[in-house]
């Protein structure tokens, strides 16, 4: 037996025609090729039928909601197999807080240039963003101290009122700089 395990987003393309008589002819293929497909390689043979409409969709993380074009589903697959595994969940919560929906083709580059990456908090991520940030001798300063203690809870209010923005997901936060 052969186990085939798809990865990316895949759509379910069906005939308007036939869906409008009142049948449902269609097929799963792979979202990035949508626009490839035919209405004779859903039909199986030739026909007159033209229309096709994309009524089903799995894995485009938020990206695409509802039914629409074979074109449209093949755009939007085509900018998120541009993704990392692990840029996938950051950037389905980004797309809901940023994303134009008329910019598909820069969305991952504005992606990355907006997601700061993941952390167990708010806090954890204004600690880091300290050590990066700031002068090295500031940072050995404050190592060096051992009464210098900082509420890093306290701090991160700061930064996450001033243009950071964390999106809540299990397990931690997903931390974006929207420009």
């Amino acid at each position: 037996m052969t186990v085939i395990t798809h990865i990316g987003p895949r759509v379910w393309i069906g005939c308007l025609a036939c869906y409008n008589a009142g049948r449902l002819v269609g097929k799963w293929c792979d979202g990035d090729t949508a626009d490839d497909v035919t209405p004779e390689d859903i039909h199986g043979r030739s026909t007159a039928h033209e229309e096709l409409w994309v009524m089903d969709h799995d894995g485009f993380i938020g990206a695409l909601e509802g039914e629409c074009s074979p074109c449209e589903a093949a755009e939007i697959a085509r900018a998120l197999s541009g993704l990392t595994g692990d840029e996938s969940g950051a950037f389905g919560a980004w797309l809901k807080l940023y994303a134009q929906r008329d910019e598909r083709a820069e969305w991952v580059e504005k992606f990355r240039e907006d997601y700061r990456g993941f952390y167990d908090s708010e806090a954890d991520f204004a600690r880091e963003w300290f050590v990066e940030t700031s002068p090295e001798e500031e940072v050995a300063r404050l190592k060096r101290w051992p009464f210098y203690d900082i509420d890093w809870e306290r701090a991160s209010l700061e930064l996450f009122t001033d243009g950071f923005h964390a999106e809540d997901v299990p397990g931690g936060i997903h931390v974006f700089w929207p420009n």
